[in-house]
């Protein structure tokens, strides 16, 4: 029937009908659904609105899970062939249900922006972790006009009806304040997702390598870098295999590169020459986990190169259209500000790390984290659960 529907000569009116027809059915759904009562004891937990078991979200999760609070607790996603524990209902984004479920919901808890309609309800709690830690590039209303009228109007609806936002060092709760159109309460007792990083590693570096069937005594090195609002993709022609050489001439050993694109990113359409010595981590659901099993990382604007600077593992800035970024958006540091050696060409990026020092990057990353001000500790998660118990 659908075959012969997609061939028939009013497909295309009625694909082109649908999202309408479908704005319309949700707008509506909410309004039923507004009228039915709170459910204080259940949790509707989402990331990136509707991506995989990953980010801060996640470990917030497995905390109520170890903690074995009495609450129902439901996953927003769409991605086929994801794997959560038991405990956690799945649901899919922007359906009949997905509505029921958030409208009845006494807690969300998100990640991102809600880029769709929603109605909250007196007695629901919106706690955002946000997806990242302090970064380079400035967010938000910061970005200047690099945001259209559409998203900004969005985020403002978005941050009128938080109750809590997480901050992980002192400098970012002043970011948040000036960029995030929010002025509630922020909770600082660091991000969840950076638990990870003040835990026993040694297992998850061995599952690691396991799962991308390396040695365990191979070094692994992340490539983490952002997205750009334009989609280009040139900005991202690091020389993979120039530097793993470099990595093995300062480092010794042998080095493999994880590329994790940004999930803004169609991997699909960045054309990289995958080996067995550069390796496609961007379907990993977890990023955490990948960085917490590397020896070092590069990255552009992205904030993982911040948090992973505690650590204290080589960090590496690498971005071709550092001007151009700075041009459009504005930075809330200096290069000079930061411990990690910054390049703008793959010479000089080959030449940093050639040229690595660990006692100058020792000096300046504890300067930097003093600057910073960091409350990660290994609880936030927990934190973060105390405060949901609290309510």
């Amino acid at each position: 029937m659908m075959e012969w529907l997609r061939k028939s000569p009013v497909y295309p009116v009625l694909a082109g009908a649908y999202p309408a027809f479908h704005r319309i059915l949700i707008f509506w759904v909410w309004q039923i659904c507004s009228l039915l009562p709170v459910k204080k004891k259940k949790i509707i937990f989402s990331n990136f609105n509707g991506g995989g078991f990953g980010d801060n979200t996640r470990y917030i999760a497995e905390e109520c899970l170890r903690r074995k609070i009495p609450y129902e607790m439901y996953w927003v996603c769409e991605k086929p062939g994801c794997q959560f524990p038991p405990g956690l209902k799945i649901v899919r984004p922007n359906c009949i249900s997905f509505v029921y479920h958030m409208s009845t919901a006494g807690f969300w808890v998100d990640n991102t922006r809600k880029l769709y309609y929603f109605k909250k309800k007196k007695g629901q709690i919106y706690i955002h972790t946000w997806h990242a830690g302090p970064g380079l590039k400035r967010i938000e209303k910061d970005a200047g006009t690099g945001l259209s009228p559409e998203y900004i109007a969005y985020a403002k609806r978005d941050s009128a009806h938080m109750d809590l936002l997480l901050s992980n060092c002192g400098f970012w709760t002043k970011c948040f304040r000036s960029c995030f159109w929010y002025d509630g309460p922020i909770l600082e007792k660091g991000l969840p997702k950076n638990d990870l990083y003040f835990q026993d590693q040694e297992p998850l570096r061995r599952m690691i390598r396991s799962y991308y069937q390396l040695e365990e005594q191979v070094n692994l090195v992340l490539y983490v870098p952002t997205w750009r609002e334009d989609r280009k993709l040139h900005v991202y022609h690091l020389d993979f295999e120039g530097c793993l050489d470099a990595l093995e001439q300062r480092f010794g050993g042998r080095w493999v590169m994880l590329v994790r694109l940004h999930p803004n990113v169609n991997a699909a359409d960045f054309d990289i020459h995958y080996t067995d010595r550069v390796i496609n981590a961007s379907p990993y659901d977890n990023s955490q986990e990948l960085l917490a099993a590397g020896d070092a990382v590069i990255t552009d604007y992205s904030s993982c190169g911040f948090d992973y600077m505690q650590l204290g593992r080589p960090s590496f800035l690498y971005a071709e259209d550092y001007e151009q970024m700075k041009q459009d958006k504005g930075y809330y540091l200096e290069l000079t500000d930061l411990p990690c050696p910054a390049a703008f060409s793959n010479e000089q990026m080959i030449r940093n790390i050639l040229e690595f020092s660990e006692e100058d990057y020792g000096k300046k990353r504890v300067q930097f984290m003093e600057k910073m001000q960091y409350y990660d500790d290994g609880h936030g998660s927990e934190a973060v659960v105390d405060y949901i118990l609290e309510r």
